[in-house]
């Protein structure tokens, strides 16, 4: 199912989506040929992998090939990946260049639009392209650079593109294709015969394999299927190597996959301390705490008990300048992901609604610090907090519009499954669908997403929203959706009703017809309480404690009540 995740005993919740832009293949190539002039070279290489992803994925939408055009993407990607790690030593120019001539190359023979899919670790996980060039070295250090030099480097669509081409630059080897595994989550298969008659030329001499892409995620699977495709084909599973970005638990993964991938020769990179440093640095500030993974809970005072899924959660670290005022250096994305990210807390900083933004670099934004305290449950009566919120989204009204229509489809699977799942056949689910069907086309926005009390820090002199830049659009529900989910948000999380409901759309509705406005946010209430329990129920499942399995049991039981009460309206 898209989206959906289950556990061992197949319960099964939505709560991610596929991230996607259509884009013209031609003006991707302008692009990057205006990150070649400016010497973006991770720019470049983050860009070049996403149309490699995005052309191949339009050309051979039912199986991988080994034609012309992908012999010239693996070429271009190649050049890319030199350019990057020449880079690092500032003699990035020449290869540059070379990467540049390699888009003369492209087959790019249709004006019509492909379509991108977000590459994950790029928009969310911090994931560094450099370390998959230090993990293949360390691959190249236990076998022998003789022997790494004969390696088969497989990339898997989407990220995969652009992390194998690191790891084949870094290797020396021009052995190099990407796959794309097909079907629907708990089916995934690999079709690629021509790929495989290709892969078959190049082993004659004994290389090994290696598979390169972020995960292995919760599930394992792409990892998995790549690995059992290489054995139906012949190759010998001890010449078989993964390039995860991390040994992860799996918690999702039947028992058999967890002890195949505990057992498998892997090479995960290694997070690079100085990344964040050379951050921090470039505005002359020290490092402090590091507050990812959940410690921001320890760092700051009454948030000891909130919810959070901590292995999902952004890289955040605390740093001071001279004068000791505080800032925040926060993960945004690389990329156009994270460009429009910054963007967007630029633009919430211009009208008072957000952090001030000193400066963005490496795909990390800096931001001041909000002192203060989060507020809880117990705040929802209080009148400050109220209309700290409704002053908040007054303030995003109108911003952050896409251009493109509403597509109800995401949230509207996620109400049916989680619904489903949490409620069994609730009666007025099917009222609730109705609703969402019922409403006419609209323009999407990109929301905050992100209403729950603790997303609020009450300081000295104001009740301010952080955390507010990027949740709308990354791979968790919703998405680019209606402007009424935010509204439908305070209304859930906050019991935003009545008169006072009406007064708060007459403050947002920045040009919406207010009965239409109205619909839409009662359409969308029970979907946002659907959202929330599917991720509470994805983070309930990883809790890494009995404490934060108490925390979100919490709040499931909560999300469950509001679900229950918002279909029965």
């Amino acid at each position: 199912m898209e989206g959906g995740r289950a556990d061992e005993q197949g319960n099964c919740v939505i709560s991610f989506r596929d991230a996607w832009r259509d884009v013209r293949p031609a003006d991707e190539v302008d692009e990057l040929k205006q990150a070649a002039r400016d010497g973006d070279a991770v720019g470049f290489l983050v860009r070049a992998g996403e149309l490699e992803q995005a052309v191949l994925d339009a050309r051979s939408p039912g199986r991988d090939r080994w034609g012309a055009a992908e012999q010239a993407f693996s070429r271009l990607l190649l050049a890319a990946g030199h350019a990057c790690l020449a880079s690092r030593a500032s003699v990035a120019g020449k290869e540059m260049d070379r990467a540049a001539d390699a888009l003369a190359g492209l087959p790019i023979e249709s004006a019509e639009p492909v379509r991108i899919k977000a590459p994950e670790g790029y928009l969310h996980y911090a994931l560094d392209p450099f370390a998959f060039a230090e993990a293949a070295r360390r691959y190249a250090a236990d076998v022998g650079a003789e022997h790494a030099a004969r390696a088969v480097v497989l990339g898997i669509r989407s990220i995969g593109t652009s992390l194998s081409a690191m790891a084949a630059a870094a290797l020396g080897t021009e052995r190099r294709a990407t796959l794309r595994p097909r079907g629907p989550s708990g089916e995934r298969r690999i079709d690629a015969d021509e790929v495989w008659n290709q892969l078959r030329k190049w082993l004659r001499d004994g290389g090994d394999v290696l598979i390169a892409d972020e995960g292995p995620g919760a599930t394992g699977e792409t990892f998995w299927r790549v690995h059992e495709w290489l054995i139906r084909c012949g190759v010998e599973a001890r010449r078989i190597v993964l390039l995860p970005s991390g040994d992860g638990a799996m918690p999702l993964a039947p028992r058999e996959r967890r002890a195949w991938f505990a057992a498998a020769r892997r090479f995960a990179p290694q997070v690079d301390p100085d990344r964040v440093r050379r951050v921090a640095g470039r505005w002359s500030l020290e490092l402090r705490e590091d507050l990812s993974w959940g410690a921001w809970r320890d760092a700051i005072p009454g948030a000891a008990g909130l919810p959070a899924a901590p292995i999902h959660e952004r890289v955040k670290l605390r740093a001071v300048d001279a004068d000791g005022t505080p800032w925040l250096i926060r993960y945004a994305g690389l990329g156009r992901w994270g460009a429009d990210a910054i963007g967007c807390a630029r633009a919430l900083a211009d009208v008072g609604a957000g952090a001030a933004v000193l400066g963005a670099w490496d795909g990390f934004v800096v931001l001041r610090w909000m002192e203060g305290v989060p507020l809880t449950r117990a705040d929802i009566a209080d009148p400050d907090a109220r209309e700290a919120i409704a002053r908040y989204l007054s303030a995003r009204a109108g911003r952050f519009r896409t251009g493109e229509a509403v597509d109800p489809a995401p949230v509207r699977a996620a109400l049916a499954e989680n619904a489903r799942e949490a409620l069994g056949d609730s009666p007025g689910l099917q009222r609730a669908l109705a609703r969402i069907d019922a409403l006419p086309r609209r323009e999407a926005v990109i929301a905050d997403a992100r209403l729950a009390p603790q997303e609020w820090i009450r300081g000295a002199g104001e009740i301010t929203k952080v955390d507010a830049m990027d949740h709308g659009a990354d791979t968790r529900l919703p998405g680019p959706t209606d402007a009424a989910w935010d509204l439908a948000g305070a209304a859930v999380e906050w019991g935003f009703d009545g008169a006072e409901l009406d007064a708060l759309l007459a403050r947002c509705a920045a040009g919406d017809a207010p009965d239409e406005l109205a619909r839409a946010v009662a359409a969308y209430r029970p979907a946002y309480a659907a959202a929330c329990l599917g991720e509470m129920q994805f983070a309930r499942w990883e809790a890494g404690s009995d404490a934060e399995a108490r925390i979100l049991d919490a709040e499931l039981a909560r999300y469950r009540a509001a679900l229950m009460a918002e279909l029965a309206r």
